[in-house]
């Protein structure tokens, strides 16, 4: 088998692994906002904050919530100890989301066996290899955040069909 065959065999199978991990990570995340008794966005919402508080509109984006939607998960997460919404500090007119340690702790307890079944796997992993998949996470972090960018920049479905049925 040539090289040429070879390598497009194997970027065959991660083209094909892709979508089955992302899946396989949404379904994760589900199961675990079932059992702490979140709905899914709230769970996502804990996460983004996990690097550092936000404004509302940031998280809404970032979401892909309108704002009133937003407005109603920050209240149930910070009914539930999860976050708090203070000023910012640089302008007082805004308001800034922070997670609590509590609410951090507490979900990160669901994605503990997770990081530990990972570390177990890549613990017999070369220096490369690990900088090798970290460079595909990092990767297929921003090459998910694009697509999401390109998706949402195209408008819902229905909107485009609109769209499409004025232009004729």
């Amino acid at each position: 088998m040539s090289n040429d065959v070879a390598r497009a065999g194997l970027l065959a199978q991660v083209a094909a692994e892709a979508p089955a991990h992302a899946a396989a990570a949404v379904r994760l995340n589900i199961a675990i906002a079932s059992q702490i008794g979140l709905p899914h966005t709230d769970v996502q919402c804990i996460g983004l904050l996990a690097g550092g508080p936000a404004a509302p509109t940031r998280l809404a984006e970032r979401l892909g919530l309108t704002t009133g939607a937003m407005t109603k998960v920050l209240d149930r997460l910070e009914r539930g100890g999860y976050v708090h919404r203070s000023a910012d500090p640089a302008d007082r007119r805004r308001i800034v989301v922070t997670a609590s340690a509590e609410g951090l702790a507490e979900v990160g307890r669901y994605y503990a066996p997770i990081g530990e079944a990972f570390a177990r796997r890549f613990a017999g992993y070369t220096d490369d290899e690990l900088r090798t998949v970290l460079k595909f996470m990092r990767d297929g972090r921003e090459v998910a955040e694009a697509e999401i960018d390109r998706i949402r920049g195209a408008g819902p479905r229905q909107q485009r069909n609109d769209r499409n049925s004025h232009d004729r």
